[in-house]
């Protein structure tokens, strides 16, 4: 779909007839029934012209050797995601990107991250990391607690941590707002912030004071994204893994060090009695089974737990599930994916691109090319457009402010926060 929005030429390649049926009855896309990795069918499809080469299937194998097939045929761009992390982090004799697969995702390992860095951030309600970890962006809702309520920026009483953040967007109901230096906080405003972790925890432990850290996570799932969660997790609290399946539920506790495995399931009560759930509970629901998923949350609430999140798989359960708050937080691995792929789309010289769940824009993360319009010229002399606004800039390994007295350079990695139409803007001055 996003493909489409942005006038692409699409052709669709699926083994099953009425998924490709119902996709081109949205979407103004050319679809062809078959296996991707049957050579014939690329042949139909015209690989061979393609720019880019997305395999997105249910399979690694096949996404491999699709890319593989591509790559022989000289297509620019290949795709692939990739779930097993042995093809990930295995030798280096068999990387997948020698191996001419341009961009390699785990839209897991990318879920598990996000969720890993809400728990650490209790009254985010959304957080990720860029530039490596070095960075972090997250949201959060003004209340009637915040010390920011009715207060421009210069007027609060801790001007060392509103400065050592960078406000980037409001949401104001359906509208969205990119602040300036008078812009008046509201209660309901959700409030975007960029800034390195450190800052970022310390700027919330001020901004929201009714946020206690949690003290124990209960994750329900020890598929691969439960697990990886968990790995993310066991130094940083107390965390329990609950799994149905012996055989997944031992193996996952030969992996972890530090968590306790509990072969259980998650809708029972005396399961979550039994994981010690409390009111300084968060519980994540991870597995396979998005009804199940919600009613894990749902029996978690009713037992105490102070924070439930879940991974939804179809997105149009989403909206719902938020508009209804059944649960605190909701995460989707292909969101994960499409973050990726709209990213390398944009530009080979913008490094990620990230869908903000809760605001109407991106982030893109941007190299100065010696060659760019904007190499040695100050923030404030770059004509922006209004709805767009410089985030943060990287030079080298340190993280710099983005004040108006900041001369960008060449190798510098900006990060710029944009709404949608404005990203080909964005792109025609900083590329």
């Amino acid at each position: 779909m996003r493909l489409c929005e942005e006038k692409h030429s699409v052709v669709m390649i699926d083994a099953d007839a009425e998924a490709l049926s119902q996709a081109e009855a949205g979407l103004d896309i050319l679809t062809i029934c078959g296996s991707g990795s049957n050579p014939a069918v690329l042949e139909e499809a015209q690989v061979d012209k393609a720019d880019l080469l997305i395999a997105v299937t249910d399979s690694d194998e096949v996404n491999i050797l699709v890319c593989l097939f591509a790559h022989s045929v000289g297509v620019k761009g290949k795709i692939a995601r990739v779930t097993n992390p042995h093809y990930i982090h295995g030798s280096s004799r068999y990387d997948l990107h020698n191996m001419g697969i341009d961009l390699v995702i785990n839209q897991k390992q990318e879920c598990a991250r996000e969720v890993f860095n809400m728990l650490q951030m209790p009254g985010a309600l959304e957080a990720f990391d860029l530039f490596a970890g070095k960075v972090m962006v997250a949201g959060f809702k003004i209340n009637v607690m915040s010390p920011l309520l009715d207060r421009t920026p210069a007027e609060c009483d801790r001007l060392d941590l509103i400065q050592s953040v960078r406000v980037i967007a409001i949401r104001r109901k359906e509208q969205l707002v990119v602040p300036h230096g008078n812009t008046v906080f509201q209660q309901n405003d959700l409030v975007y912030v960029v800034g390195q972790r450190t800052d970022i925890s310390e700027f919330f432990s001020w901004v929201c004071p009714d946020v206690k850290p949690f003290e124990k996570v209960i994750i329900a799932g020890g598929g691969d994204l439960g697990l990886m969660l968990a790995k993310f997790i066991e130094n940083e609290v107390e965390c329990v893994l609950l799994e149905q399946d012996e055989d997944r539920a031992r193996f996952c506790s030969g992996e972890l060090d530090r968590t306790l495995v509990l072969r259980a399931d998650a809708l029972t009560e005396s399961a979550l009695e039994e994981s010690g759930l409390h009111d300084r509970t968060a519980f994540v629901a991870l597995t396979g089974d998005d009804e199940g998923n919600i009613m894990n949350c749902l029996m978690a609430q009713k037992k105490g737990a102070a924070f439930t999140v879940t991974q939804i798989t179809r997105t149009d359960f989403i909206p719902v599930v938020e508009q209804l708050y059944l649960v605190n937080r909701v995460v989707s691995p292909y969101i994960s994916t499409t973050n990726a792929i709209i990213h390398y789309l944009r530009s080979k010289k913008v490094q990620a691109a990230s869908l903000l769940h809760n605001l109407p824009g991106e982030l893109l993360d941007v190299i100065i090319e010696p060659s760019a319009k904007i190499n040695g010229k100050l923030i404030r002399e770059i004509k922006i457009p209004h709805t767009a606004i410089i985030a943060t800039v990287m030079r080298g390994s340190e993280v710099m402010t983005a004040t108006g007295d900041l001369k960008l350079v060449a190798n510098d990695r900006v990060l710029i926060f944009c709404h949608p139409d404005a990203v080909k803007k964005i792109q025609s001055i900083f590329l």
